[in-house]
C-alpha cells in the first residue's frame, strides 16, 4: 500500500582487545552492561504514514539550523474517521438534484455523528500522547482532528526519524521536519497523518511585465476591467442581486494576506453605483492585520461583493502566524469547527499535487465531502497558473491528475 514497515535491528560487533588483559576485562564489562540495555532494544517496528512525502525544499527557503530542544512546536492528528463510505454516498444523493434526498444537508452535529473516530481511537491516541508528557490538546467538534502543542525534542521523540528546521524567506519562517517520521504499529490504524512537519506554504506568482522604457506605459485591454464589466459578461443586470435573507458567501486568505475596509468602501463607491450592494463585510474569523491590506486578499474581497452583489459576505484569515502551522489544513479544521458558515466560499490558493502525499490528499479529500454533505460549495481560482505540478520546465510534459474527486 502507501505505507512502508520498516524493521531496525541495532548489531553491535565488539572487537576485544588483546594488548593487556586488563583493558580485555574492562571491555568485557562494558559489552555485558550493553548487551543488557540492547536486549530491550534490539528490536523496534514502524509505519511510515506519509511514505511519498516530498521532502525537497522549495526555491527560495533557506533552513537556518535545527529548533533548540525547547523551541515550542504544534502538531495536528488526523484521527481515523469512521462511515467514510457512507458519507460519499450522502454527497451524491444531498447533491443529485433527481435525488429524493436533495438539499437535505447535514448539520455539524448530525455529521460529527457519522465521521466521528472510534473510541477506540481517541483512547489510544489520547494515551500515547499522555505518555509522551504531551497534556495540552484541542479537539474540535467532529472529534477527528487533534491539534497539540509540545517541545520540539518531545515532538522528535513521539514521532521518530523527524527533525525539526527553521526555515526562512524573506519575512516568512516555518518549522518542517527535513526527513519522514514514523509512528508505531500500533497507532498505525488510528491515524492518517500528522499535519506540522510537511509541506511549505504555497507562494503566489506575480507576474509581471516591465516597461520599455522609463516611465512608459502601455494600456492593454484588461486594465478596464471592473464589476460592470465582468457583470456585463455573466449578464448581470442591476436587478440582479442577492434578496433571499439566507444567502451568505465569503473568501478565504492565507499567509497574511489582508483587506482594509475603507478600501473596500472606496471601491465600491467607484465602481458599484449600477447596481444595489454592501460596502461592508459582515464578520471577519481570524486575525486581520491592524491596517495592512494586500492586493490578492482587496480584490478577492471586492470582486466576490460586487459579482455577489448585496449578499451577506464573511472573511477568513488565515495568516499561518506559528511557524508549525499548515494555513490551508488549519483552514479546512476550522470549517469542521464552526456549526454556522457562509455556503459559498471562495479560494484563492493552491498546492503542486506532487507537493503532497496520498494520505493528505486522500483526507482532504474527505474533508471535501464533509463541506459538501452541509450544502457548503468551495470554488478554487487555480486557471491562472494552470496547477498540479511544482515545476513547469519547457519542453517536458507534466500531467495533471484529479487529486481530489470532491473538489
Amino acid at each position: 500500500g502507501s505505507r512502508r514497515r520498516i524493521d531496525r535491528v541495532i548489531v553491535f560487533q565488539y572487537w576485544g582487545l588483546d594488548l593487556h588483559t586488563q583493558q580485555r576485562t574492562m571491555g568485557l564489562r562494558f559489552l555485558l552492561i550493553f548487551l543488557v540495555n540492547l536486549v530491550h532494544i534490539c528490536f523496534a517496528a514502524g509505519v511510515f504514514l506519509e511514505p511519498d512525502q516530498n521532502l525537497s525544499i522549495p526555491e527560495g527557503w533557506v533552513n537556518v539550523g535545527r529548533l533548540a530542544p525547547d523551541d515550542d512546536v504544534i502538531l495536528t492528528f488526523a484521527l481515523k474517521q469512521q462511515h467514510v463510505d457512507k458519507l460519499e454516498q450522502l454527497v451524491a444523493l444531498v447533491s443529485d438534484p433527481a435525488s429524493s434526498h436533495y438539499g437535505q444537508f447535514l448539520s455539524l452535529k448530525l455529521l460529527g455523528a457519522l465521521v466521528q473516530p472510534k473510541t477506540e481511537t481517541l483512547l489510544t491516541v489520547k494515551t500515547w500522547l499522555k505518555t509522551h508528557g504531551i497534556l495540552e490538546c484541542e479537539s474540535i467538534k467532529t472529534q477527528d482532528f487533534l491539534r497539540c502543542h509540545t517541545k520540539a525534542w518531545i515532538a522528535e521523540r513521539l514521532l521518530p526519524g523527524s527533525q525539526f528546521h527553521r526555515y526562512i524567506k524573506g519575512d516568512q519562517s516555518v518549522v518542517r521536519s527535513s526527513s519522514p517520521y514514523m509512528i508505531s504499529d500500533e497507532l498505525a490504524p488510528h491515524i492518517d497523518f500528522v499535519g506540522g512537519l510537511h509541506r511549505f506554504p504555497s507562494q503566489r506568482k506575480v507576474i509581471s511585465q516591465s516597461r520599455n522604457k522609463p516611465g512608459e506605459i502601455k494600456a492593454e485591454f484588461h486594465l478596464g476591467v471592473s464589476p460592470s464589466i465582468l457583470r456585463e459578461r455573466y449578464n448581470l443586470t442591476a436587478s440582479d442581486i442577492g434578496s433571499h435573507p439566507n444567502n451568505s458567501q465569503a473568501c478565504a486568505q492565507f499567509l497574511e494576506q489582508y483587506f482594509h475596509p475603507a478600501d473596500l468602501s472606496e471601491f465600491m463607491q467607484i465602481f458599484a453605483r449600477g447596481f444595489q450592494h454592501r460596502s461592508e463585510v459582515d464578520q471577519v474569523v481570524g486575525h486581520q492585520g491592524g491596517g495592512r491590506a494586500g492586493l490578492e486578499a482587496s480584490l478577492d474581497v471586492e470582486y466576490i461583493m460586487s459579482t455577489g452583489a448585496n449578499i451577506s459576505t464573511w472573511v477568513f484569515s488565515n495568516p499561518g502566524r506559528h511557524e508549525s502551522q499548515e494555513p490551508f489544513l488549519e483552514w479546512m479544521i476550522l470549517l469542521s469547527n464552526m456549526s454556522s458558515v457562509p455556503w459559498v466560499h471562495t479560494i484563492s490558493y493552491g498546492d503542486d499535487e506532487d507537493s503532497l502525499s496520498i494520505a493528505f490528499m486522500q483526507r482532504i479529500n474527505v474533508e471535501f465531502m464533509k463541506a459538501a454533505v452541509r450544502g457548503l460549495t468551495i470554488l478554487f481560482a487555480s486557471g491562472r497558473m494552470s496547477g498540479g505540478c511544482r515545476e513547469v520546465i519547457k519542453g517536458k510534459k507534466h500531467f495533471l491528475h484529479q487529486a481530489f474527486q470532491h473538489l
